[in-house]
């Protein structure tokens, strides 16, 4: 049927692969059924058939495909386009990928090898989030890396902007492991500003895609990316997200996964961290300060729960200390202003919509209450404005 006898099974993972109607599901599906996908290739029209989600119509195109088709010849093709790439026949694939319903059949690898199956050994974890954050979510998503890499933790995550960018240039700045999955080919960079962290990825830990070299970014990509990054990680954990987030889909894959998911919470006045507070509503496990992680993967001891006194007085990390309390002597206008900030970061535009009051009168009551040490702009000259 189109082979020489002598053709390996990663030949076969190549050619399987470009039959139209059969993607990486049923790809895994006819591997297991058959035993390999080399007598899979042999077997008859009708055994096709035995497979789940294989019908009349598939079962006949697929005969129809391997009688056309060599696939030395399409290996030959594909490994002659100058990209490297594994297949799942392939020994530095990772296992831990194929563990998921639908593992990319190839997967186009630049950089250091050895951390593929480093992800069996050594505990992976994904960091993801919007690419928006604030300094809340980009202080504790570098506070959590670092945390992760002290003990010898692999950080997964997309390289794309906001909290991506920040988990893998904490990675690689606190000299640990990290594996970005692009949505693009491993040789194009998307957002083009990721140019020189993904160059230093690429000679320090190590880029993967399901997409051949040269491939734009196509926003169809991102979404099937997310579940490679879910694979590839034993937990989960969203640092920042608002509730229509990329990263609230691979939290569901990691959940279909089987794998753990945590979340980030945050305040409520940030549309960002809803996305992170609908998880924890849902099930995912909370992050209550920069050890939750490393204990749970089983990299330092479990700690004894404290009495539920102290859990009643004891403040978790992750939340904001408490704000100063208004002077006694301030005014209620300015009273009113400064008890509509909270400790995390809030626009003027939502002060104003919020007080229902002329920009200006607002502006001048933040500028008192910055005189009088109260709130303070973040960054200086912005227009966002935090609790003392």
């Amino acid at each position: 049927m189109g082979d020489s006898g002598l053709t390996t099974e990663r030949a076969y993972w190549v050619a399987w692969a470009q039959a139209k109607g059969l993607g990486s599901v049923l790809l895994k599906r006819l591997n297991s059924h058959f035993g390999s996908l080399a007598a899979a290739w042999q077997a008859e029209e009708s055994a096709l058939l035995e497979v789940e989600g294989v019908g009349l119509g598939l079962a006949s195109q697929l005969a129809d495909y391997r009688q056309q088709v060599n696939p030395d010849d399409v290996l030959i093709y594909y490994e002659g386009q100058g990209a490297n790439f594994w297949t799942p026949a392939d020994p530095d694939y990772p296992t831990l990928l194929y563990e998921i319903t639908d593992p990319p059949p190839l997967l186009y690898y630049q950089g250091r090898t050895e951390l593929a199956q480093a992800v069996q050994t050594m505990p992976s974890v994904a960091i993801v989030g919007t690419r928006e954050p604030s300094d809340y979510g980009q202080r504790w998503t570098r506070r959590l890396v670092q945390q992760l890499v002290s003990h010898d933790v692999i950080v997964v995550s997309g390289l794309a902007s906001g909290i991506d960018r920040h988990a893998h240039g904490q990675a690689l700045d606190s000299q640990g492991l990290t594996i970005a999955v692009l949505g693009t080919g491993v040789d194009r960079s998307y957002p083009w500003n990721n140019r020189a962290l993904q160059d230093r990825i690429a000679q320090e830990g190590l880029l993967l895609s399901e997409h051949p070299n040269d491939t734009p970014p196509d926003r169809t990509h991102f979404p099937r990316r997310n579940r490679i990054i879910a694979g590839l990680s034993r937990a989960t954990v969203v640092t920042e997200a608002p509730l229509r987030s990329g990263a609230l889909i691979t939290a569901r894959l990691a959940n279909d996964y089987g794998r753990e998911v945590y979340a980030l919470p945050g305040s409520l006045d940030n549309p960002a961290s809803l996305g992170c507070l609908d998880l924890i509503r849902q099930g995912a496990q909370m992050i209550w300060d920069d050890t939750t992680l490393i204990r749970d993967l089983g990299q330092i001891p479990q700690l004894d729960a404290p009495p539920l006194q102290a859990l009643s007085s004891r403040a978790p990390a992750v939340f904001p200390p408490s704000p100063s309390p208004a002077p006694a002597n301030l005014s209620p206008d300015l009273a009113t202003v400064l008890a509509a900030i909270t400790p995390e970061p809030i626009t003027l535009d939502y002060l104003v919509q919020s007080l229902n009051r002329p920009t200006g009168d607002i502006l001048s009551s933040l500028l008192h209450l910055e005189l009088e040490g109260l709130v303070t702009q973040t960054p200086p000259g912005s227009q966002t404005y935090q609790r003392c």
